[in-house]
């Protein structure tokens, strides 16, 4: 149990750890960014040139050593054509308000990891921590964003009619693309994320009063390239300044595991060479039950 809390509670530690930007081969692209003010109706499309380089932001209110990574990306903004996108952590959460439950669900399925910061460019490149890499955040922030899509020639358009009354409010949307620049069987889902574009919070336990471009819910629009939803936003933190952001993902084709017909298995393989396999937590409790062993015979 004592062992249970110590990792539970480590997984709330903000992490400061210099680390690699890393190449993430198994999940596709993220590209997109058109968007549209919530309380009014709008049309509104990019071509594949125009849009802006997609930097995911994982982030939490009392993490200290986000608001340097935060700092970082406002800085390389100023001098680059991209989006910024805050996930604040949602589960077991007591003290940030900015989160979602699909906010979270999403970036346990795709990234992984839930210790922030956490920044990710254009969906394919992950960089974890707080200490650069280089010289600095803006020098590895800046290099990343040199990593091309390839995205070829299209267009995303976003259509948004704003429901009144109490009524959903409808979304259309629609992905002119060039299918042959993925790998073969590649898939494209597309969702909205609904953006606050300004919160004030100020009991968090980082010092910041201000968030900008907080991800307040994802609606799922599935894999067609055009359609027509109707969708249901959720309250603003404060303010009304809620924004439609479509998204594109490029969903890659499974990778199946066959085990090489040349490699034959090893009858001798549970000898005691196997300690080293044992998992951290069975070793850890081997050594407990012989340390309680060593007391007891002591007494």
């Amino acid at each position: 149990m004592i062992l249970v809390a110590l990792i539970l509670a480590m997984s709330t530690i903000p992490t400061a750890q210099s680390g690699s930007p890393e190449q993430m081969d198994e999940v596709g692209a993220v590209f997109g960014g058109v968007h549209i003010n919530a309380s009014s109706p709008g049309n509104l499309s990019l071509d594949f040139s125009e849009m802006p380089a997609i930097v995911e932001d994982y982030t939490a209110t009392w993490c200290t050593n986000c608001v340097d990574v935060e700092h970082a990306l406002d800085d390389v903004e100023e001098t680059n054509h991209m989006q910024q996108y805050h996930f604040h952590r949602f589960i077991g959460e007591n003290e940030d308000p900015l989160g979602s439950q699909e906010g979270d669900d999403r970036w346990i399925e795709r990234y992984d990891q839930r210790l922030p910061p956490i920044a990710i460019f254009n969906g394919t490149l992950r960089q974890t921590g707080s200490v650069p890499n280089g010289d600095s955040l803006q020098d590895d922030y800046n290099a990343n964003l040199q990593n091309s899509l390839h995205l070829g020639i299209g267009t995303s358009s976003l259509g948004w009619a704003p429901g009144s009354n109490g009524s959903a409010s409808t979304v259309t949307w629609s992905l002119i693309i060039d299918m042959s620049n993925f790998p073969d069987n590649s898939t494209i889902k597309s969702s909205i994320w609904v953006v606050e574009d300004l919160a004030y919070f100020s009991e968090g336990g980082n010092g910041e009063e201000y968030y900008h471009e907080s991800v307040r819910s994802i609606v799922e629009l599935g894999e067609d390239l055009s359609g027509s939803k109707e969708i249901s936003l959720p309250a603003a933190y404060d303010g009304d300044d809620l924004e439609i952001h479509l998204i594109h993902e490029v969903v890659l084709p499974e990778v199946s595991e066959e085990t090489p017909k040349d490699v034959e298995e090893d009858d001798d393989s549970s000898d005691d060479s196997g300690l080293p396999g044992l998992s951290l937590i069975a070793v850890l409790t081997v050594a407990m039950i012989a340390a309680i062993t060593v007391q007891r015979k002591q007494q």
